[in-house]
């Protein structure tokens, strides 16, 4: 019998996806919960921006924008770029529970979601239980990541870091209308969201021709494309407004020169040029590697990258745009860090090749993970870039305690 013309290809994309599919609830509520109590751990040993503690009240930060944002109604709101990331404050607008209440249940949630959804991409991954949690463990150490995001919760930046996440799941389940929604709904949180898009090509679970692959991922991100710009021409952005600024509260009113001139051919110019290129220094370095993701994560990554350098190029078109907002906004770490999803996910890897050649067990990687998550909560209240020497510190008595016990087995055998 013959096959009809791309029947072939269709049977092997259903075989794929089939592999791929998605658990059930019950499957997903233990990683949640494991998720949810490293967060609760995170918010316990972090000093969160609540109203009334001068942390919260230091005038000029960008939760005074979204918290603007929310009590006015995001269509009343027009400093840019926070006027454009509407989901999060329209989402407590709406809430019944008080504003500041609103806004930490939606960053719980969100994270909580983060984690849980790493835990499952990387199970679906054939990686076993422990390495999962070690995974989690590496993203929710990354102290500019989930640990700032948890701390100054009036931010969107959880709702997006879930987006990532699920997204990346979505693109490689091969769920097209899921992986739509949501970097639809993470794209209306906050445009780095739109980093993840490429995913839709790049780890698509499919065999088809890369015409029909482009095509196919092109549908499933321009929904997410058009809101973001139909959202910038329905709200206007009045950031050289006077008088408009001068109307705020006092915490954004006395800092008009914060939101002035905001065009990007001017910040691709002082942020991007001046400020990134030519003054790339030590500072900015350190920033892009060690002190928001600290040594462990990223060894454990380069182990990944080059187990599977396949899986490290299908994450790197993501990775390059996360890294490309440095040219256009003055925030370092808090931006690097949304790279921390695929670092940890190629971190994962690199510990299961490390398994695979007998180096280490599941189990002693998920207690090395633990440790690296441990230093993070040991760190001040208000400390969350990593501190190099504790995390190199762990790197090397991890792998000299693992050697010496290679060592003996290998002596007693």
């Amino acid at each position: 019998m013959s096959t009809p013309a791309g029947g072939g290809t269709r049977a092997a994309d259903d075989r794929l996806r089939a592999r791929l599919r998605p658990a059930g609830l019950a499957a997903h509520a233990g990683p949640f919960l494991f998720a949810a109590g490293l967060l609760a751990l995170l918010a316990a040993a972090t000093r969160l921006r609540l109203e009334g503690t001068v942390e919260f009240a230091d005038p000029g930060w960008d939760r005074h924008y979204y918290l603007q944002a929310a009590r006015d109604g995001p269509w009343d709101f027009h400093i840019a770029p926070y006027c454009w990331r509407v989901l999060v404050p329209l989402a407590a607008w709406a809430s019944p529970l008080p504003l500041q209440w609103s806004f930490f249940a939606i960053a719980a949630a969100a994270l909580a979601t983060a984690g849980a959804a790493l835990w499952m991409l990387l199970r679906e991954e054939g990686l076993p239980a422990p390495l999962a949690a070690a995974g989690v463990l590496l993203m929710f150490s990354a102290g500019w990541g989930v640990r700032y995001q948890v701390a100054d919760f009036w931010l969107p930046d959880a709702a997006a870091t879930a987006a990532i996440v699920l997204a990346m799941r979505f693109a490689r389940q091969g769920r097209a209308r899921a992986f739509a929604l949501t970097l639809l709904a993470g794209a209306l949180a906050k445009e780095v969201t739109l980093a993840a898009a490429p995913l839709a090509l790049t780890l698509a679970p499919t065999t088809a021709p890369l015409r029909v692959r482009a095509l196919r991922a092109a549908a499933m991100t321009a929904p997410a494309v058009a809101a973001s710009l139909a959202v910038r021409l329905a709200i206007p952005a009045w950031n050289d407004d006077t008088a408009y600024i001068a109307s705020l509260p006092p915490v954004i009113a006395r800092f008009p020169e914060i939101v002035a001139n905001y065009h990007y051919p001017d910040l691709l110019r002082e942020v991007g040029w001046n400020g990134r290129v030519r003054g790339f220094d030590r500072s900015l370095a350190e920033a892009l590697t060690t002190r928001t993701f600290g040594p462990l994560m990223l060894l454990l990554a380069a182990a990944g990258a080059m187990a599977r350098p396949g899986l490290a190029l299908r994450l790197a078109p993501f990775t390059a745009l996360v890294l490309a907002q440095l040219l256009v906004a003055h925030d370092t770490e808090r931006l690097i860090a949304f790279a921390a999803p695929a670092a940890a996910w190629l971190a994962a890897v690199g510990a299961a090749e490390l398994c695979r050649r007998g180096w280490v067990s599941p189990a002693q990687v998920t207690v090395i993970a633990g440790g690296a998550f441990a230093l993070a909560l040991a760190a001040g209240r208000d400390t969350f870039a990593l501190e190099f020497p504790a995390q190199a510190a762990l790197a090397c008595t991890s792998a000299l305690a693992l050697g010496a016990v290679r060592l003996r087995v290998s002596l007693r055998g």
